[in-house]
């Protein structure tokens, strides 16, 4: 099983590339903190300067850049090198699938397309990731996905949303790629992915993630990870920030996690089928995790999705 697929599977991701930044003169926009949703910016023209929260001095970004944002931590995008928030604005318009936010008449000076994705909030992917992914798109495959989107932004067809909402998970997938693809593992936190890098720990990990309901104990993850018991709690602790039964035990609730929001068998059946040996012990750890009960979380998800309709 490759890992990517399974926590992009486990992290419920829904997402959409649907704004398009056209900015001219002056112009700040600020971006709040919010839990439980990733942001993406790519540059395809220009330049512009970014100021992240908690970040010393502002970064100036040009053409073919990409910034990812796993937790949408806060931030600032503008013409002003200080990123001081001189009172310039944006005017919003529609402009077939994508919002488009522009500042200026003429020929932007910098151009972007934003994407949001909001996922569940115990998810393990974002959590692996830093707060902030600097990339760049040349050479890579993301240049054929922005190709569509500029595309699809220029001469809006029938179906344009649907090719829009499709790219978006491929977007969210090739990032991660990219970013691990680039040897970048030590700026990795403590986290499955960072684990998972780690040879000795990599079969474990795929075994708990391929079978979270079997009934996991130290020897026998000592053994899938060919080292012995005292070995694994040290590594897995290091390496991932928890216990090996903590990370069975976070898998497990993911997978209840998307069972309860994406079917419709019972909370015991759910239960039961993650690896939990009661109703009653798989309701306590989920409010635990979640600060709500299964039922609850079910509930919550289907008035979302009557929402959106």
């Amino acid at each position: 099983m490759d890992i990517l697929d399974k926590l992009v599977s486990l992290a419920q991701i829904s997402g959409s590339v649907d704004v398009q930044c056209l900015f001219q003169g002056g112009w700040y926009v600020r971006h709040e903190a919010r839990r439980g949703q990733a942001l993406v910016h790519i540059v395809t023209d220009g330049e512009g300067w970014l100021q992240v929260d908690g970040m010393d001095k502002p970064r100036l970004l040009g053409s073919g850049d990409v910034v990812f944002f796993p937790h949408k931590i806060g931030h600032v995008l503008s013409s002003d090198a200080a990123c001081a928030n001189t009172g310039a604005g944006v005017e919003i318009a529609s402009n077939g699938v994508f919002t488009q936010k522009r500042s200026g008449s003429g020929k932007a000076d910098l151009s972007l397309f934003c994407a949001r994705f909001d996922y569940d909030r115990q998810a393990d992917l974002m959590d692996s990731l830093p707060e902030t992914v600097f990339l760049n798109m040349r050479h890579t495959a993301l240049q054929s996905v922005v190709a569509v989107l500029q595309q699809e932004a220029e001469r809006p067809q029938h179906g344009s949303k649907s090719v829009v909402d499709a790219l978006s998970t491929v977007l969210l997938v090739l990032l991660v790629r990219t970013f691990l693809s680039e040897n970048r593992i030590p700026a990795l936190p403590d986290g499955i992915l960072k684990g998972w890098h780690d040879r000795r720990l990599r079969g474990v990990i795929q075994a708990v993630l391929a079978q979270p309901e079997r009934a996991w104990n130290i020897e026998e993850m000592a053994a899938a990870a060919t080292v012995s018991r005292a070995q694994l709690m040290r590594l897995f602790k290091a390496q991932t920030g928890m216990s090996p039964y903590a990370f069975v035990n976070r898998i497990r609730l993911q997978q209840a996690a998307a069972m309860l929001k994406q079917g419709s068998d019972s909370v015991l059946a759910i239960a039961l089928a993650v690896g939990f040996g009661s109703e009653t012990h798989f309701g306590k750890a989920f409010k635990k995790a979640y600060g709500i009960s299964p039922g609850q979380y079910r509930k919550q998800a289907e008035d979302d999705m009557e929402f959106v309709i």
